[in-house]
């Protein structure tokens, strides 16, 4: 396990590439999340985004508690 620059653990990245998932913001292709999606009944797996657009939707949303 790495860690983010605050000592914090950073969880592994898991491979779903093979899955076939797109940013729902930029929809570049996703090849490594820090989670294993779960995917809906609808065969989707909800709103993803990768690495940038997720850092940028956490910066514009104000503070984090």
């Amino acid at each position: 396990m790495s860690f983010h620059d605050n000592n914090r653990p950073r969880p592994d990245l898991i491979d779903v590439s093979a899955l076939g998932i797109k940013c729902a913001k930029c929809g570049s292709p996703i090849d490594k999340l820090p989670f294993n999606p779960t995917q809906k009944e609808d065969g989707t797996y909800g709103t993803i985004y990768c690495y940038q657009c997720n850092k940028e939707r956490r910066r514009n949303s104000g503070r984090r508690f």
